[in-house]
């Protein structure tokens, strides 16, 4: 059985993380292009195209996360660039209890919540329902806390948590059929 619990929790550049499927490309044709001759510099375009193809890497591959090492008994967040995981290991506490819950609000839409004088005429972004798992200590609030949007996923991850770290689970989660 593994002894450390690895989850992504988010991209660092957010949704602009789909930028680096465009830098890569941008990069590798930049880069390797045969249609360079005559004034370019093939030097120079090689420079940008790797140039390119790094931001790409990094806007793809830099993201927030999460750690349990359960054997030495440490937890972390961390940011994780190129593979490569930073963050401050802090001794694991003494959690109470994993919570999972349910969250239904409307897909995330373009910015439509400010005021102006004219009206939109589109239809409203759908429901979608995320879920949540909470792990407890002594606060009322979660210590921390980590989100999905497959039920599955967070039924596993809840039950996993708690196995490990010996503690009573509670599901609060509203099943998606509920909310029709």
């Amino acid at each position: 059985m593994n002894h450390l619990f690895d989850r992504k929790t988010d991209s660092f550049f957010g949704t602009l993380s789909y930028l680096g499927y465009v830098l890569l490309l941008a990069g590798l044709l930049t880069g390797s292009s045969p249609w360079w001759s005559g004034d370019v510099d093939q030097a120079q375009m090689l420079s940008v195209g790797a140039l390119l193809f790094v931001l790409g890497l990094l806007f793809k591959y830099t993201y927030h996360g999460f750690q349990i090492d359960f054997q030495n008994k440490r937890v972390r967040e961390y940011l994780s660039m190129f593979g490569l995981k930073t963050g401050r290991w802090a001794p694991l506490p003494a959690f109470k209890q994993v919570l999972l819950s349910s969250n239904l609000g409307h897909a995330h839409a373009h910015d439509h919540d400010h005021e102006h004088g004219h009206h939109h005429h589109e239809e409203p972004a759908p429901l979608v329902t995320w879920y949540t798992i909470g792990l407890y200590s002594t606060s009322p609030e979660p210590d921390y806390e980590l989100r999905t949007d497959s039920q599955q996923d967070a039924l596993q991850t809840m039950e996993l948590l708690a196995n490990r770290l010996h503690i009573p689970a509670e599901n609060r989660a509203i099943s998606p059929a509920s909310h029709s």
